[in-house]
């Protein structure tokens, strides 16, 4: 079956509108390229002419003319250079389906609880929690009505620039640079996701973290873990790192040109930061 020209069109600028705004990518220590589709938490391991086939379908927004570039630079023949395009947009086009997050079930006796341990805190600590509150549940509204990089970019942490250097290991032991309010928040942060109804996962923790450090200028790493399987996600800010795990590779948005060899495309899946 043929599609009509529109709807390849169609389907083109959903996919390519993907990768443009809900992808990073990163290169594990194989050399293979992984895509992470943030929302669904999917991976993709790009290898072959993959890579560069996703480079040129950014650069030329076309899959007819990523196709013509393609054969032409490998000197391929121009069906099979049309086929290997559909096969990386049809895969991209399989992302968008979000993940459905499914919340806990708190009881009568738990939320009974959680009001008395907080009633049990120091009157700083107890507004410190109600406000990091009012931001976990920003968070999570933004989690699901926009992708990560505009949502980090409103909340004061953008996604950190390609030339950031990964950490070497685990290192919150820069809360004790910050003002006594914001170590406060930093813990009330902790306080919170340990009782949300989601998950506090290292993402959610790294956006909450970064919007109360933003006057810091903190930016929002995204990292694979071992050989692409899982990713994790932190903060630095002003030389200070927080939530941080070794990480093997950085993510980082799509745009930078890569050559590969043609080869085949090989799609994936592993946990993700959400």
């Amino acid at each position: 079956m043929v599609l009509p020209l529109s709807r390849r069109r169609s389907d083109d600028r959903l996919a390519l509108d993907e990768l443009a705004h809900q992808c990073v990518s990163a290169e594990s220590p194989s050399g293979d390229h992984i895509l992470l589709h943030v929302p669904s938490g999917t991976y993709l391991r790009l290898d072959g002419s993959a890579p560069t086939i996703v480079d040129l379908l950014t650069e030329t927004g076309d899959r007819d003319q990523a196709a013509a570039m393609l054969a032409a630079r490998f000197d391929l023949p121009m069906t099979r250079a049309v086929a290997d395009v559909d096969s990386v947009v049809a895969a991209l086009s399989g992302l968008r389906a979000t993940r459905v997050s499914h919340p806990r079930r708190p009881t009568a006796a738990g939320t009974a609880e959680v009001l008395r341990s907080w009633w049990r805190l120091s009157g700083a600590r107890r507004m410190a929690v109600l406000k990091v509150t009012a931001v976990v549940v920003g968070v999570e509204v933004g989690l699901r009505v926009t992708d990560v990089g505009r949502l980090a970019s409103k909340v004061g942490v953008p996604l950190a620039a390609r030339t950031s250097v990964a950490p070497v290991g685990d290192s919150d032991g820069d809360v004790a640079r910050l003002t006594t309010t914001e170590q406060r928040d930093y813990w009330a942060a902790s306080w919170v996701l340990d009782r949300w109804l989601y998950d506090g996962t290292c993402l959610r923790r790294a956006l909450v973290t970064g919007y109360l450090l933003r006057r810091h200028r903190p930016v929002l790493h995204l990292g694979l873990i071992d050989d692409g399987r899982t990713s994790h996600a932190w903060v630095e800010a002003d030389g200070m790192t927080f939530n941080t795990e070794p990480v093997t590779g950085l993510f980082t948005a799509f745009g930078t040109p890569r050559e590969r060899s043609v080869g085949t495309e090989d799609a994936g899946s592993g946990s993700d930061p959400t």
